[in-house]
């Protein structure tokens, strides 16, 4: 390979030589130390390549034996370069496409906003323009958790918000709190979840509960300050509350882990069969079984799109044979425990919010079987209650 990058490199000429003496031609040349390459002799004369740098050197010899030499074809980046250089308009516009295409990608382009069915998408791209995020700046001078976090905190209605970057295209990911189903509350704030009030504070409309008040959900906490009947179906009320009342909630789950187990689990080796795919038929080039006695299988299908929706008919595919044991564990009670502790706190905090604070962990060991330990993990929250109410 680094002979022909090399042949590549200095380039070489394919040349054809007639006349009566040719054998002292070659002398002559080999006595100059020119080298010819993959000489051929044929009824028209020889046929042979010859380094770019040696090939003006041909004339001495070519004149004293009256040869006649004629190029053939030529190649190597000598020639390449030369033809480039002779488009250089082309080769510019190239590099200027280039260059734009490089500073593109680094911008922000496009915004988007999915998740969200109550908040107003112009209100959260307006709210995330004024933090920064918006088209034809860098994406890199963005600090996308921190514009998240704080629209999270911006919008009240927001449970969770994430910010993805998709090359030159953003994607504000927005999950809303569970607004509660509530006939004729339009515009009031009510409470998303059961827990304890701890703090208030109105900006418009009339509170309904006080700090220290146990709420449930559905519960009103702040009413609105006009009327919430609507004049039409599907018309706003005239006006909505607004504040915010942040309390205490409580969450809980248990788990049990047996102190004796047989299960099956992948063993970490694995087989890679391919092949190829026409339309039902599949063709395996390697690895056609399963080489484990146990085993499951994992189908990777890769398809070439050529243009738009067409697809090229011949797709590869990747066949990944994961070998399964059996498995049996004994556990001591610490460890089953721990585990048991571990599975609870995980299932306990799928029903948290994401960024909501952890004010308080309880871990309560329940087993009364010598064969499990079952654990209890109970967590104190304190998050913002008052959502507005679905009518």
């Amino acid at each position: 390979m680094f002979e022909w990058l090399r042949t590549f490199w200095h380039g070489r000429i394919l040349f054809l030589a007639r006349g009566e003496q040719l054998a002292r031609f070659v002398n002559l040349v080999s006595r100059d130390g020119i080298i010819l390459y993959h000489t051929q002799k044929s009824e028209r004369g020889m046929r042979a390549q010859i380094k770019l740098a040696d090939f003006r050197r041909l004339r001495k010899a070519a004149r004293q034996t009256r040869t006649r030499v004629h190029i053939v074809a030529k190649y190597g980046w000598p020639f390449v370069a030369a033809r480039w250089w002779r488009r250089k308009g082309l080769l510019l516009g190239i590099l200027i496409i280039a260059s734009v295409l490089t500073i593109l990608s680094q911008l922000v382009l496009s915004i988007s906003v999915s998740g969200n069915k109550n908040l107003m998408t112009p209100e959260v791209l307006e709210r995330a323009e004024n933090l920064g995020l918006k088209t034809w700046v860098y994406s890199k001078k963005l600090n996308l958790n921190g514009i998240a976090k704080t629209l999270q905190e911006q919008l009240p209605d927001a449970a969770w918000i994430g910010i993805e970057r998709h090359g030159t295209n953003i994607e504000i990911k927005v999950s809303e709190k569970i607004r509660p189903s509530i006939p004729n509350e339009a515009g009031n704030l009510v409470a998303s979840r059961t827990g304890i009030v701890k703090e208030i504070m109105v900006i418009e409309g009339m509170p309904m509960v006080h700090e220290g008040e146990t709420v449930r959900a559905g519960q009103v906490l702040i009413k609105s300050p006009g009327n919430n009947k609507s004049t039409s179906k599907g018309t706003p009320p005239v006006s909505v509350a607004r504040g915010f009342v942040r309390g205490r909630v409580w969450y809980s789950a248990e788990a049990q882990i047996p102190l004796v187990e047989d299960k099956v689990e992948e063993s970490g080796r694995v087989a890679t069969g391919r092949g190829i795919k026409f339309g039902s038929r599949v063709i395996m080039l390697t690895v056609q079984n399963s080489p484990f006695d146990k085993s499951r299988q994992e189908e990777i299908i890769q398809s070439l799109m050529l243009w738009r929706n067409w697809r090229f008919p011949v797709e590869c595919i990747r066949v990944n044979h994961i070998e399964l044991r059996n498995l049996h564990i004994e556990r001591s009670d610490d460890e089953a425990r721990q585990l048991a502790e571990q599975a609870a706190r995980a299932e306990v905090r799928k029903k948290i919010t994401l960024g909501v604070p952890i004010v308080l962990e309880t871990v309560k060991v329940l087993s009364n079987n010598s064969d499990t330990e079952r654990v209890r993990v109970e967590v104190e929250t304190y998050e913002d209650l008052a959502v507005y109410a679905n009518p």
